[in-house]
């Protein structure tokens, strides 16, 4: 990876205000660098919770005095680093939900998830200026299930691998940023 970074790295737990932290953020540094606004939704639409969650971030999006570009990609998201320039501003959310999509919706082995993943964040971090990354601690909330685990471990070494190469790094909790790693809050 690139020594001057772009990615800026935010987690937190379940509804806990990192997507509007996140957004905040974009914004922020989409106004700073006059740069587009780009929203990478990973969520699919699966049942009326999902869709009521999709819905409301839709809107609260239409409500901001900005233009977000939005960008519905469940799975490789690799293959949208050509649409963006390197001044862009993008928020991916969720990485979660991406490695979910990714183990579920794709024949590939579970092993070959992550480097994948990897390849494609890389690939998202150099085509624009800034990267913005949302995620979900899911080892809040252990689980004995064989699956879960190995999800839990991919992710985990994924935000590993993304908090060693992020510019920045924030957990949210009620709705409080905590800087970890760079940043001003």
């Amino acid at each position: 990876m690139e020594t001057k970074s772009s990615i800026i790295f935010v987690t937190g737990g379940v509804r806990s205000g990192k997507s509007s932290f996140a957004e905040s953020l974009a914004i922020e540094y989409a106004r700073k660098e006059k740069a587009d606004l780009h929203y990478i939704a990973t969520a699919v639409n699966t049942d009326t919770e999902m869709q009521e969650r999709i819905a409301k971030h839709q809107q609260i999006r239409k409500t901001q005095k900005v233009k977000w570009n939005s960008h519905e990609q469940a799975v490789n998201i690799g293959e949208l680093a050509e649409v963006f320039s390197k001044k862009d501003v993008l928020l991916l959310d969720c990485l979660t939900v991406l490695v979910n999509n990714e183990l579920f919706f794709k024949d590939q082995r579970q092993e070959m998830i992550e480097d994948k993943l990897k390849k494609d964040l890389v690939a998202l971090s150099r085509s624009c200026r800034y990267l913005i990354l949302v995620s979900n601690e899911v080892t809040y909330e252990p689980s004995t299930d064989p699956f879960v685990q190995n999800y839990s471990r991919i992710l985990n070494r994924l935000h590993y691998f993304l908090v060693q190469h992020a510019k920045e790094a924030y957990l949210v909790e009620f709705g409080i940023a905590k800087k970890k790693k760079g940043g001003k809050k």
